[in-house]
Parts: structure tokens; sequence; C-alpha cells
């Protein structure tokens, strides 16, 4: 082999192992979360236009490139903690496979572009936007060692995602899908740090390196967690009665009695992996392998296809 070419082969390998990293870097994975953007189009059948949809759509196309560039933030400002971590030490940032220069290039000239993009689907779309990159970098830089602000930020995060579908498919803010969203979502995170918190119990006591949790802070964790997945069912059940019922939406609304029921067993599902510490990803991510959260989620959609038909 010639010196040239070996030479020529060597570079190609480094960009094909750079695209490689900066795909990690984005966790394209998590886009799945983005989908929610949608969930007010869905439930807004009956209300949103052809215009509308394709606006939802767009936004949570430009949402998901932000979302992309506000992990690599994240990743930057844990570089330490995460060099630390068993498992995290392996993403590109922390592990060199990708330089902090770069990474702060990228976002510095992607997220403002991307907010300019939204900005052209509509103004509202793009403040909305421009608050979701604030509070994700707030909480990145600070908020994320705050106890149970974390979550809570987290639950808003999720429900920005829910007001920007609103937005762009121009449709009624829902104040009970919001409350829902941030009971739910609360409930979720919480989960997750629940799990954390197991873990690091195993093998020490104390601090949580890079967050404001004490190990022993697993019984306050779980607490509100049931607490807050509990008041999201309430809610979707109030709802039912208040709302759907008596105004009769649907043509056939007790179809949706299965929502709060198929809910309830998977928040409980969630809860009960996640107090044995089974709970290894992100619950929205852990629902989309997972084969009983599958069957639930279809055995929701077929009650609300049901019900409308």
């Amino acid at each position: 082999m010639t010196v040239a070419k070996a030479r020529s082969e060597t570079i190609a390998a480094g960009k094909a192992n750079s695209i490689r990293s900066w795909l990690r870097a984005f966790r394209i994975h998590q886009w799945s979360k983005n989908a929610l953007v949608l969930a007010p189009v869905a439930l807004g059948w009956h209300l949103v236009s052809a215009k509308g949809v394709m606006s939802a759509i767009l936004a949570t196309v430009v949402l998901c490139g932000i979302a992309s560039l506000t992990y690599c933030v994240n990743d930057i400002a844990d570089i330490e903690s995460d060099r630390a971590h068993s498992s995290k030490r392996n993403r590109p940032f922390a592990a060199g496979a990708l330089s902090v220069r770069d990474g702060v290039i990228a976002c510095g000239l992607g997220i403002p572009a991307l907010i300019a993009c939204g900005a052209a689907i509509s103004p509202r779309v793009g403040t909305w936007l421009a608050t979701y990159v604030a509070i994700t970098l707030a909480y990145s830089f600070r908020l994320k060692r705050i106890p149970m602000l974390d979550t809570v930020v987290i639950g808003m995060l999720f429900t920005i995602r829910i007001i920007l579908g609103t937005v762009a498919a121009d449709l009624p803010p829902s104040a009970w899908l919001l409350t829902f969203s941030m009971f739910f979502f609360f409930s979720l995170a919480t989960a997750k740090r629940h799990t954390e918190l197991l873990k690091a119990g195993e093998t020490s006591s104390g601090p949580i390196l890079g967050r404001g949790y004490n190990v022993e802070d697993k019984e306050v964790t779980f607490a509100f967690g049931i607490v807050a997945s509990v008041a999201s069912i309430l809610i979707v059940v109030i709802y039912l009665v208040e709302e759907v019922f008596s105004k009769s939406l649907y043509l056939h609304p007790d179809w949706l009695w299965i929502a709060p029921i198929a809910l309830f067993l998977w928040v409980g599902r969630i809860w009960l992996l996640a107090h044995r510490g089974q709970m290894a990803d992100d619950p929205v991510v852990f629902a989309l392998r997972d084969r009983v959260s599958i069957s639930l989620g279809t055995l929701m959609a077929g009650a609300f296809a049901l019900a409308i038909l």
C-alpha cells in the first residue's frame, strides 16, 4: 500500500469516526420526545387545519435540531462529571472524540439559526423555541444541581413542547393538557432520578456527583414521584367527566375510559421498575422499546380512534 493511499484511508476513517461522534452527541434517539409537539394536533383534530398540521410538523423538525444542539451544550457543561461517571464518560465530548471548541462553534451558530427558522414559521413559534433554549441552558449550567427543581424544569420542557405544537397549529391552549403534562412528566423525570439514587447507593452514600441530591434522598423522590403520577391520572379522569362527557366532543366517548386505566398500568410499571433500580433509560425512550408500553400505547390509540368513529 502506498503512503498516499494509506494517508487517504486514514483521513476517510477519521471523517467517518467524526460523523459517528456527532451523531452520538446529537442523541437522535431522543428525537422521539419531540413528537409531543404533535399531541395538540391529534387531540384537537376537530379544530386543526391542514396549514396548522404542516406548521406543527415543521416546528417539530426545528425543535429536533435545537434539542440535539442543547444536548451538546449539556455534555460540554458536564464534561468533568461525565468523565468520572461509569457510562457517561463514553460520551463524545467527555471521551475526547469531539473537541469543546467545535461543540461551542456548532451550538453558537446552529441554535440562533434554528430559532430564526422557527420564527419564519410564526413569530410565536420562534419565541417559544427561544424560551425552550433559555430554560434548557439554565438547566444545563445551574438548575440541574438544585434538588426537585431539576425535575420540575424537565416537566416544564416537555410542557413547552405541547405549547409549541399548540401555537404552531394555531389551536386554543388546553389547561387540562398542560396541567396533566406538568404532573406526568415531573413524575417520569423523578423516576429516572430515583433510579440514579438507588444505583449510587449500592456503592456509596452522601452527595451525588454533579447533582444536588444525596443518596439518602431516595425516599423523597419516591414519594413525590408517586404522588405526581397519581395526580396526572386523576386529571385525566376529571377531564373526561367535566369536559368530554358533558360536551359531546366524541361520538362514542365511553371508549376513552380505557385511557386512565392504561395510563395507570403504564405509570405503575415505570415506578415499579424504577424502584427496583431497573429503569436504565429515560422512561420515554424506554417506552419505545418496551413491548408492554407499546401494547398499552396501542390500546390507548385504539380507544381514541373508537371514540371518534
